[in-house]
């Protein structure tokens, strides 16, 4: 227990020995005016305080970025085939979140693309995480400084956010911007349990990064059908799962791709199942979707359910199925020539041109439907 009398008469012969030290004008000084004397020594000692605060403030940056300059220059140099992922810090969550999130993406990323190998790194970089809805500047300034990270490493992904108490995980992942594009920031969130996450969890977290870093599902019909399927029927299983520590913004991105892989297996002479499970999902996701604010979205999702539609009709002999196929393909047209899917709006075009196609040739030949 501190004894606090004899602290108190030590402090006295304390000052008068720091006193002593101090040369002859500041004792002399002192004893003429105290107030003012103290006061100016206690503003040049701020002074000292706050110089040494911004020093070492500057050192811990210059050190920083000296770590990121050092770790970004051997991943460019090790570089090679494989996706590369960086894992930035991650607000609230530690060393252990983050090495969880790196052996997720290891074990499911081939999940998602054709490569079972994928490098993951956990970068030392340290970018905020702010709401959707702050402003754009300061969004982008974020995003610039990410694909900075990215260019300098040669990755294909950079993801980060912060942790909140519930557990919760507030993510952003970009990618380097296409030529004449602005910077694209991706957000969603995750329900982690740091210990022991959930495995459709983890797989979300991958999917989010193979869909950024190797684009499968963004062109099927690029694909053999027997290199799709696996990736069809483990989307499949997510959107069958629909769980709920998965944001809904990510879950629809699940049910696009997933709809989209199902119809392209579908019309080059897959199971009639797949067409059917692509009619189902393109459905539920145009549920979800507003024309007036993502009219993109909802053309091409009405060029799907068309396609859909036309390819069940020709598969059962359905005239209703055809008629309607067309129908939306109609709508998908004055959709998207709205929009700048143009590219989707001609394979709506052709898809609308097969269907009425199909629908002359029944006609022509008196061939009679199935009742």
């Amino acid at each position: 227990m501190v004894n606090i009398a004899a602290a108190s008469a030590f402090a006295p012969e304390m000052a008068s020995r720091l006193m002593r030290l101090l040369p002859r004008e500041f004792q002399d000084a002192f004893v003429q005016s105290p107030n003012v004397f103290m006061f100016f020594m206690s503003m040049a000692l701020a002074a000292v305080l706050v110089a040494a605060f911004w020093m070492l403030t500057g050192m811990g940056k210059a050190s920083r970025a000296a770590r990121i300059a050092l770790r970004a220059q051997a991943l460019k140099r090790s570089k090679d085939h494989r996706a590369l992922v960086l894992i930035a810090e991650i607000e609230g969550g530690g060393h252990e979140l983050r090495q969880e999130m790196k052996e997720a993406i290891e074990d499911n990323f081939g999940m998602f693309s054709f490569e079972n190998n994928v490098q993951v790194d956990l970068f030392p970089i340290r970018l905020k995480t702010v709401p959707a809805k702050a402003h754009p500047e300061t969004r982008r300034r974020i995003a610039v400084e990410a694909a900075d990270a990215l260019e300098r490493s040669a990755a294909d992904v950079i993801v980060w956010g912060k942790r909140s108490i519930t557990g919760k995980l507030d993510l952003r992942i970009t990618t380097l911007p296409g030529y004449g594009r602005t910077h694209e920031v991706q957000d969603f969130h995750l329900g982690w349990r740091v210990g022991r996450p959930d495995e459709a969890v983890q797989r979300a977290l991958a999917f989010a990064l193979a869909r950024k870093a190797r684009p499968v599902l963004h062109r099927p019909q690029d694909y053999k059908p027997d290199r799709l399927q696996p990736i069809v029927e483990a989307l499949d299983k997510m959107v069958e799962a629909r769980p709920a520590e998965i944001s809904e913004n990510l879950q629809l991105d699940i049910l696009s791709d997933f709809a989209s892989g199902a119809l392209s297996l579908g019309e080059r002479g897959g199971h009639i199942k797949w067409l059917s499970k692509a009619l189902d999902a393109r459905q539920r996701y145009l549920d979800r979707v507003d024309r007036t604010t993502d009219p993109g979205a909802w053309g091409a999702a009405q060029q799907e359910i068309g396609r859909a539609l036309t390819a069940l009709g020709e598969r059962e002999g359905a005239r209703d199925k055809l008629e309607e196929g067309a129908a939306r393909l109609r709508l998908a047209m004055d959709a998207l020539r709205a929009t700048d899917s143009l590219q989707q709006a001609e394979v709506a075009l052709r898809a609308l041109q097969r269907a009425e196609q199909t629908l002359q040739q029944r006609r022509r030949v008196g061939l009679r439907w199935p009742g």
